[in-house]
């Protein structure tokens, strides 16, 4: 690669005029008026070159950036201070919310027609799963049948739980991912269905890995 096409380059990604002055320099040369003696005996860039010439413009971590800023989002609002129990049932309701950018590749599936929320989770008896403190997607449930053995939030005698769900013909089964006996399977008949009111499917979540 010569001189003037690495320059070009350098230009059309960082969106600026790129002076021979400043990239001289970079390769032990005095002046810009050097680097133009070189342009013009058409010498390539050596593998090294290029690699310092990246280096000191940041190249790395700017298309490290644009890759993360072009990746596809969904705007959803996030409840820091709802918390969806994975434990005893443990239910924080507040009006507070924020819209967060959540990236498309977290949704297990995804449906322009659908609403999604994000809440926390709290408890451990999803693990491994689900872990206390992950952030939640839940995909608004809007009366559709339950989809046997997947994760749903619902409020059940006025308490929100993270579980499993798989409807019988006369019953709903609640399961727990933690095989600790502490964790039982649960039930819900027929004549008890009108305390059970499904928010949503976990169809993602995001964990903080620090």
């Amino acid at each position: 690669m010569l001189i003037d096409e690495k320059i070009n380059d350098l230009q059309n990604l960082i969106k600026r005029k790129i002076s021979y002055d400043e990239v001289a320099p970079i390769l032990g040369l005095k002046s810009g008026t050097a680097l133009r003696n070189w342009v013009y005996r058409k010498k390539p860039l050596k593998e090294f070159e290029i690699e310092k010439i990246d280096e000191a413009f940041g190249i790395k971590d700017f298309k490290k950036q644009q890759n993360t800023s072009t990746e596809e989002t969904l705007a959803v609002d996030y409840f820091p201070e709802v918390f969806g129990s994975c434990g005893d049932g443990k239910f924080v309701l507040s009006e507070q919310k924020e819209l967060i950018h959540v990236p498309k590749k977290f949704f297990s599936h995804y449906s322009p027609a659908k609403k999604y929320s994000v809440i926390n989770a709290v408890g451990e008896s999803m693990m491994p799963n689900i872990h206390p403190k992950d952030r939640l997607i839940v995909e608004h449930w809007a009366g559709e049948q339950i989809r046997d053995n997947q994760v749903y939030v619902f409020c059940y005698n006025n308490e929100i739980f993270v579980k499993r769900l798989i409807k019988n013909v006369d019953e709903v089964v609640i399961k727990s991912d933690n095989p600790d006996p502490a964790y039982r399977t649960r039930f819900i008949e027929k004549s008890d269905m009108n305390n059970l009111l499904i928010i949503g499917e976990i169809v993602g979540l995001m964990r903080d890995m620090r």
